[in-house]
């Protein structure tokens, strides 16, 4: 458990050295993911991209030149399904849900996860979902590995809670806080757990400075998640 915790702080630390790559999104309807796939997507009148009934990405269908196909004067489309992050202006697609990025906040290379980092600060937000294991048993990782800082770190400052994020009441949050991590590198690392349509979601946060104070501010941009289903 202590080289495993050590790996994190290592991840953190190293994960905070990089800037953000942004995917883009060209001639209009046309997106590249952070795989550098792209898909010209058809887009709603608020500029989120159109998804089907099971969650996946209409794209339009097109040529060997690009150019849209039609039939009986219409464009054709096809379901693809999402597999990794789709930045679109200030939003960002995820196959199970979508998020608006915040005022102050900025895309930090989602992929397989979603990353937010706030903007002049070491402070990440990484949301994951957890499809192959139970809400008990991620629990149980995440606050085993809160709780064995308190032995790798003897100055680690640790809380769990229970707490609501919108209208999930029944969330769990962890965290620890270690002054001096080594080299005088402090080291922030939570954990806010909850499960929806049976998947665990678990978003963790961490920075290089006690971020306690904007707790608030992270579950509120949670509570903002628009489930597919």
């Amino acid at each position: 458990m202590k080289k495993y915790f050590a790996l994190i702080l290592t991840f953190i630390l190293i994960f905070t050295c990089f800037t953000a790559c942004k995917p883009t999104i060209k001639d209009g309807a046309v997106v590249t993911n952070a795989a550098g796939e792209n898909f010209a997507a058809v887009t709603e009148a608020d500029g989120g991209i159109k998804r089907d009934g099971a969650g996946n990405l209409v794209v339009l269908v097109t040529d060997e030149d690009g150019r849209n196909v039609k039939e009986n004067g219409e464009n054709i489309t096809k379901a693809v399904a999402i597999q990794h992050a789709l930045v679109i202006g200030d939003t960002i697609e995820m196959p199970e849900y979508s998020i608006q990025i915040p005022n102050g906040w900025s895309d930090s290379m989602s992929f397989e996860n979603l990353v937010l980092s706030k903007d002049g600060t070491a402070d990440k937000l990484t949301i994951s979902v957890i499809d192959d294991k139970s809400f008990t048993d991620v629990a149980a990782e995440r606050s085993s590995l809160i709780n064995s800082t308190k032995t790798t770190f003897s100055n680690t400052i640790t809380d769990s809670k229970g707490i609501e994020i919108g209208e999930i009441k029944d969330a769990l949050f962890y965290s620890a806080y270690v002054p001096d991590a080594g080299n005088g590198a402090a080291v922030y690392l939570a954990f806010i757990l909850f499960e929806h349509a049976g998947d665990v979601y678990s978003c963790m946060i961490n920075s290089n400075t006690d971020i306690s104070a904007s707790i608030p501010e992270i579950t509120e941009i949670i509570s903002t998640i628009n489930f597919v289903h």
